[in-house]
């Protein structure tokens, strides 16, 4: 999604701090409309612009409907809801652009509401890095719903529900009261097979806090903030300790041949590792390593998520991608705590871990 923004003049100078956005994805039929209703009933989110695809299966809830203005509508509580009609970058400069003439009322967070059939990785990339969204909206949060009753067996036959819970920073598992214990608990098992490092929680008929969707950066949202190694999750995902001990007492011995008995495998495609080493890492030859794991294999790298002890430097540096999206690295002024290893989560499709440690291996080992 990148758009000629034809005919479209910039926006006024952008506030002090970009305006953050939540992307609300999920299968078809998940329940992500029924949360979205949910959450924009409260009276704290009237200050919402709610950006829904003309695809999607059900609309915004008609009762809350007040006015419309073109392709936008006004809700009762003050949200403002449109349709993506073309280029999101274009709804977004838009929406920014009305907003600031007086022709919609002013709104302090975004919602994007994807079809159920839609990867949320080009929004993600859209907001990232083009020229004129970046100084303009931050990414916050990726919340996916995964229907408890019809989950696994979507999971299985459609790809696309699997990039939108790799994509995810919190899983909602919803109708979770329409199914028993037997199959809720199955339904946990694939997503921590999916993505082990996503927050979930259970959701009936939609009833959730706004702050899962909307809340403070915290541990839950798309880049880290407060609880680093909560982000990171590295604690749920298979190991690989490349040296096969490090200092922190808790040796790991793997095989890397691909057992059905992996915890951490959905299928013969998909899986979820993490790779750790104690010997910190060259700058340079970090940044030519995840250069070129994304130009060999960005699409089958689902999401990697990362702290990385660089050579040098007083603090970790965070990394982050999707599939061909790398976000800037992030380094921070301390560690969190005394574990000074580097650990990286990796979420894949048809690559094996040994690939990735044989790389990595060059890596540890590069001197600049």
């Amino acid at each position: 999604m990148t758009g000629s923004h034809s005919g479209m003049s910039d926006p006024s100078t952008p506030a002090a701090a970009p305006i953050p956005v939540t992307i609300l994805t999920g299968f078809l039929g998940s329940g992500k409309t029924t949360v979205l209703n949910h959450v924009l009933r409260a009276p704290d989110m009237a200050d919402t612009a709610v950006i829904i695809n003309e695809f999607g299966e059900i609309p915004i809830d008609h009762l809350l409907v007040e006015q419309a203005i073109e392709n936008t509508v006004v809700l009762q509580n003050g949200c403002i809801c449109c349709t993506v009609r073309g280029d999101l970058v274009d709804t977004l400069l838009d929406l920014v652009r009305r907003s600031q003439q007086g022709e919609l009322p002013p709104f302090s967070r975004v919602a994007i509401e994807t079809t159920g059939l839609a990867d949320p990785t080009p929004i993600i990339q859209t907001l990232a890095k083009d020229r004129m969204i970046a100084p303009l909206f931050t990414l916050h949060r990726v919340v996916a719903t995964l229907d408890a009753v019809n989950g696994l067996s979507t999971l299985q036959d459609y790809p696309e529900a699997v990039q939108q819970l790799t994509a995810a920073d919190c899983v909602l598992i919803t109708k979770s009261d329409l199914t028993d214990a037997q199959g809720l608990a199955g339904v946990k098992a694939g997503l921590q097979r999916i993505n082990p490092t996503a927050h979930s929680q259970l959701v009936i008929q939609g009833e959730i806090t706004t702050d899962l969707v909307f809340g403070a950066p915290d541990a839950h949202s798309h880049q880290p903030h407060g609880d680093i190694n909560r982000w990171l999750g590295d604690g749920s995902v298979h190991q690989h300790d490349h040296e096969g001990h490090h200092d922190h007492g808790h040796a790991h011995e793997h095989s890397h041949d691909h057992t059905p008995n992996d915890p951490n495998r959905h299928n013969a495609h998909v899986r979820a590792f993490c790779m750790r080493t104690a010997q910190p890492i060259a700058a340079k030859a970090l940044e030519r390593w995840l250069n070129s794991l994304l130009s060999l294999r960005s699409k089958d790298l689902l999401r990697i998520k990362g702290i990385v002890h660089v050579a040098g430097r007083p603090g970790p540096v965070i990394i982050q991608a999707v599939q061909h999206l790398l976000h800037p690295p992030t380094s921070l002024a301390d560690w969190p705590d005394d574990d000074h290893d580097t650990r990286i989560v990796f979420i894949t499709r048809d690559i094996a871990p040994a690939a990735i440690e044989a790389s990595l291996d060059l890596l540890r080992n590069s001197r600049t």
